[in-house]
């Protein structure tokens, strides 16, 4: 619980408001649920991967989604935004979603990650940066990926189990709605 509240910030507090809103003004059709919960599910499938791989600060991460994109958490992110709005019958709620996805989050994200990481990286970091796109996956695997599995421990050390409970939660919510 100390770890959830500490995710509570002025950043996150928008967030957490439009998803309020989405619950609140939700209008569930079945045609809409059907195209957005695979893609909420696919998000969370991609954000548990990428989790499970992902040692923050230690290395350069470049195995698992990593080794196709760059930001594969956020990519994820992007996939379970559009999926809830679709759910939920939401277009302007999706509209500010986006507007905010790529006028502020992914440039903001794109300048601060990109800088820490080029500082504990130097050249290795420069090197992935130029070869793996941002958001739209390469075909072929990076050529100097590493080696280390998926774990599940990875995936709590990030953090990841939380958000796929409220990625759930939100889905059995919003199913609810459809009642309501």
């Amino acid at each position: 619980m100390k770890n959830l509240l500490r995710k509570i910030t002025v950043k996150t507090i928008p967030v957490y408001l439009l998803m309020g809103a989405l619950v609140y003004f939700a209008r569930p059709k079945l045609s809409f649920f059907l195209f957005g919960l695979p893609l909420i599910l696919g998000g969370e499938v991609l954000r548990l991967w990428a989790a499970g791989h992902l040692s923050k600060n230690r290395e350069v991460t470049t195995t698992g989604p990593y080794a196709y994109v760059k930001n594969p958490l956020y990519l994820g992110t992007f996939l379970i935004m559009i999926g809830f709005c679709l759910l939920a019958s939401q277009w302007m709620i999706l509209g500010v979603g986006l507007l905010a996805f790529f006028s502020y989050y992914v440039p903001f994200k794109k300048k601060a990650e990109s800088d820490r990481l080029r500082q504990i990286f130097g050249s290795s970091w420069d090197e992935y940066d130029r070869s793996v796109p941002d958001y739209l996956p390469r075909l072929t695997p990076y050529e100097k990926r590493g080696q280390h599995p998926w774990e599940w421990s990875r995936v709590v050390s990030n953090s990841e189990h939380e958000t796929a409970i409220i990625t759930v939660l939100g889905i059995v919510i919003l199913s609810i709605r459809f009642f309501i």
